[in-house]
Parts: structure tokens; sequence; C-alpha cells
């Protein structure tokens, strides 16, 4: 199969490496990802700015601009190829539940699905070193043609692995559990300049991992697996509408 490649790590992550090196010995892969971190990128686009794209290797693409930007041209006709399926990660760091709102990792497999391509979101649930990329590209390499015929037309796939994985892992069908974040603002005065420079630091302080979660599954030791729509859903009743005064009840 043809592969392209994209991550929001960065093209020097050691996930997005592992992933091409291992997946080359069975397929046709290409890579055109961030020069540098775009994790919480989420769907941006570089819309009023241009974006700078640089071939450094066989295959090998580094992009200025956004994780989803590396999908649309490099689908647009920068790299003038048809590919079979389109691979976002493997982040450092799970994509579970409600991190996928966030995640440029999963927008850039939502904007390969939007373009009637099989894409899939891979994520390991782990921030430090050492990390075990390899076991995740071999689980890949042989289940790849399996996991793209499970794909259809009005989702992406969004994969998350443990931090330990065996030969057999298996894979459980999931929906996104609720994550809960607490943000704190860290705030700097500089001396010689005005206004405050302020850092986002947010942690994790609770993730409801019920039955049938992606959190849970994860932490069981499986590998979730959770097809995401690519159509925004609505919640199908809230009040009622008064059409001629225009008012919200």
């Amino acid at each position: 199969m043809k592969i392209l490649i994209t991550n929001d790590d960065g093209i020097e992550s050691p996930g997005i490496l592992s992933l091409r090196d291992v997946l080359s010995r069975k397929h046709d892969v290409w890579v055109m990802a961030p020069d540098g971190d775009r994790s919480g990128y989420s769907h941006s686009i570089t819309l009023r700015n241009p974006v700078k794209i640089e071939k450094l290797g066989h295959h090998l693409y580094r992009c200025s601009g956004t994780p989803v930007d590396c999908v649309v041209y490099g689908l647009a006709g920068y790299l003038e190829e048809d590919f079979d399926v389109i691979l976002s990660g493997i982040n450092i760091g799970p994509n579970m539940g409600t991190d996928i709102l966030y995640s440029g990792t999963a927008a850039a497999a939502r904007q390969g699905a939007l373009k009637n391509i099989p894409s899939i979101a891979l994520s390991l649930n782990q921030f430090e070193p050492p990390f075990d990329f390899d076991s995740i590209s071999e689980f890949l390499l042989y289940r790849l043609e399996n996991l793209v015929s499970l794909w259809e037309d009005s989702c992406f796939l969004n994969m998350n692995f443990p931090d330990k994985m065996v030969e057999n892992s298996e894979m459980k069908w999931c929906w996104p559990a609720k994550r809960i974040y607490r943000d704190e603002i860290v705030q700097f005065q500089p001396p010689r300049e005005k206004g405050t420079f302020c850092f986002l630091k947010g942690c994790l302080i609770q993730s409801e991992e019920e039955e049938g979660s992606d959190a849970l599954a994860v932490h069981s030791g499986f590998v979730s697996i959770s097809a995401i729509s690519l159509s925004p859903s609505i919640v199908p009743h809230i009040g009622s509408v008064n059409e001629k005064a225009g008012s919200v009840c």
C-alpha cells in the first residue's frame, strides 16, 4: 500500500521515524510532518501565511505548517501521489476521549478521512522515555490491511496503545471517555517590557474509566480503537424554539 504519514510532535519525533522505518519493509511510505511540535493545534489550517515545504530525503518532507496542513498539501498535488491510507502518529501521549477535540494527531486523520481516504490516528499512553514505538509499528505492520478494511467513509479510526505492548496484544472497540483537566496559568512579568507573558500549565485530574471506554481499555492493557464520526452531531432536544419570535425556551 501507498502510505502518507504525518504527526503533531514534529518530523524528528521517534514515533514517526519508527513507523516509517518498520512499515517501509512492506509498503511504499511517504512522510510529511511539521518542522516542530504542533501538539494541541487541533484542526487548524494555515490561511494567511505561506507554508514552507522542504524535501529532506527519499519520500521525506518537512512542513512549516500544522498537521492538517501536511495532509492538505500532501493530497492537493504537492506530492503528486494517490495514497491508500493516512497514518497520524505515533503520538507521544494518549489521545483518548475528549483529548480528540484538541489533538493535532486526531485532526490530521480526520482531514484524510474527509478526503475519502482511510485514515488512522495512533497514540501511545506514555509521556516519558524509554518509548517502545517499534512494538507498535510491528503490530501495525501485520494488521494494517485489516485495519483499513474496518474504515468507513463517515469516520476516522482513533487508536491508543498501552505503554507495555505484548506479542498478542488485543484490540477493543471503544467509545471516547470523558476526561477532565485542571488549567493553571503561570504568569511572568518581563523587566523591560509592557504586558505579561502567560504559560498554560494543565494536568489531567479525572478520566472516567467506564466499561467500554477507551480509557479503561488502554489502562487494562488493551489497544483501544474507536470510529470517530466526521460530521458534527446534534443534541436532539434542548428546549423548544419559537420560530415566529425567534426565541429559545
